[in-house]
């Protein structure tokens, strides 16, 4: 029941004070926040480092992670871009709000069970990738190509650091 509470505050979130005015402006953002996790999820399905556990309404990490996809990180984008400051000060202060919402979430289905960590990651892990993820959607917003070219890199780095064996697909 928490996953659908969850979904539907992002919802109500976003609806509330996303900026509806411009959301084509936002569209692209949207899609390459989902095409990163699409990917992640893709390029870890025989070895993840972190696990949507099931529960009695949502049965598997796949349809879970959809639901996250789809719902929770468009939301986030809408509001994240939407009402995002001008000034260095306040742009690391709205920075650092969403790392702590997106830790204090994590943190919250962690002890709830709901998901787990798998070879090497853990919470620490989560929070650095936070604090990485939400500047990218910024530049992603400003500079698409440089947000991907840089992604390329991030995600490779990241591959070999947790030995994640792409060529072992199944």
């Amino acid at each position: 029941m928490y996953i659908i509470v969850r979904m539907l505050l992002w919802i109500l979130a976003a609806w509330r004070w996303g900026d509806w005015r411009n959301w084509k402006n936002y569209q692209s953002t949207f899609l390459f926040v989902i095409l990163l996790d699409l990917l992640y999820n893709f390029l870890t399905y025989n070895y993840p480092l972190w696990v949507y556990d099931p529960t009695d309404i949502i049965p598997n990490h796949t349809l879970n992670n959809l639901l996250v996809s789809f719902i929770s990180y468009p939301s986030v984008v809408f509001i994240y871009l939407g009402r995002y400051p001008t000034g260095w000060v306040k742009q690391v202060a709205w920075i650092i709000f969403w790392v702590t919402l997106f830790s204090i979430v994590e943190l919250v289905n962690n002890i709830m069970g709901l998901m787990s960590y798998h070879n090497g990651w853990n919470f620490g892990w989560s929070v650095i990738f936070y604090l990485v993820q939400l500047p990218f959607i910024r530049l992603h917003y400003k500079k698409p190509l440089l947000a991907y070219g840089l992604s390329v890199l991030i995600i490779v780095g990241l591959l070999l650091l947790f030995k994640v064996p792409v060529s072992k697909m199944k």
